[in-house]
């Protein structure tokens, strides 16, 4: 795997100066913890545009009620940061495949992606360049192999082996390969829908990659004692290759391929 040099900031919300972080680097990922009281969740259904409070309103399960609802409150606050307006201000809208992103896009320059493992969120923000990021709890993994020749296109399922032979780590090193190959997908905007092409070899031009080494670990999180490996993405041309890839990944079926149903967590 080639990682391209991409200058990266990586700090836990709030961050008082955030936009003029984003700035000085090419992405910025900050983390959060979804936890929250109901002072919080109130706070956040403040914030909510009708669509989001018609999904808040819709779930069943408390607890992935709160994690919606405080991850877009601190998505929100965030955004809110860098355009310099209030929370409720920022406009976001839903695009192709899921994907969250600005209604007025095209005036800020401003691109994000959100992930989230149990309750840690993280959110990449960059100008200019759509972004990609994800993040998994390390967690074993049943029939790695098997996963890892569905997922992997061959040089990165060899490179996998290798690495894992040679530290004996098997879950490190396969959530490291996950991230990478998760955090590409959002950035060229075609999620897991794009993962046959991208397994085949397909990559959109100016695609960028860099593993989030020294990850911020919210106070409210860190006696959990869990381990997480996470990656951020950049891409910088939406024409050409990209651009088609997204359109022939409209009419894919996406394979039901995911770190949970191989796990045995």
């Amino acid at each position: 795997m080639t990682v391209a040099a991409m200058k990266v900031a990586c700090e836990r919300w709030p961050l008082p100066d955030l936009g003029r972080r984003l700035e000085r680097h090419d992405a910025v990922v900050c983390s959060s913890t979804l936890l929250g009281n109901g002072d919080d969740i109130e706070r956040a259904r403040e914030v909510l545009d009708p669509t989001e409070r018609e999904r808040f309103e819709r779930y069943e399960n408390r607890e992935v009620a709160r994690r919606f609802a405080i991850g877009r409150l601190r998505l929100r606050e965030m955004l809110g940061a860098v355009l310099a307006v209030s929370p409720n201000a920022v406009p976001i809208r839903i695009g192709l495949h899921g994907k969250p992103a600005l209604a007025r896009a095209a005036q800020s320059n401003v691109r994000f992606s959100v992930a989230h493992c149990d309750d840690l969120l993280l959110v990449a923000l960059a100008r200019g360049a759509d972004v990609g990021v994800d993040v998994e709890r390390v967690h074993p993994i049943e029939r790695w192999a098997r996963v890892a020749d569905r997922v992997f296109n061959p040089t990165d399922r060899a490179q996998l082996e290798r690495e894992i032979e040679m530290t004996g780590d098997t879950e490190t090193t396969f959530f490291r390969y996950w991230c990478r190959g998760e955090a590409e997908l959002k950035a060229m905007g075609t999620g897991i829908v794009g993962l046959t092409a991208h397994r085949d070899g397909t990559r959109a031009p100016g695609l960028r990659v860099v593993e989030l080494t020294q990850l911020p670990i919210p106070d409210e999180l860190r006696g959990t004692n869990a381990r997480y490996q996470a990656a951020v993405a950049l891409c910088t041309a939406r024409e050409g290759s990209a651009s088609q890839s997204a359109v022939e990944a409209r009419n894919v079926t996406p394979p039901r391929i995911t770190p949970t149903n191989a796990s045995t967590a």
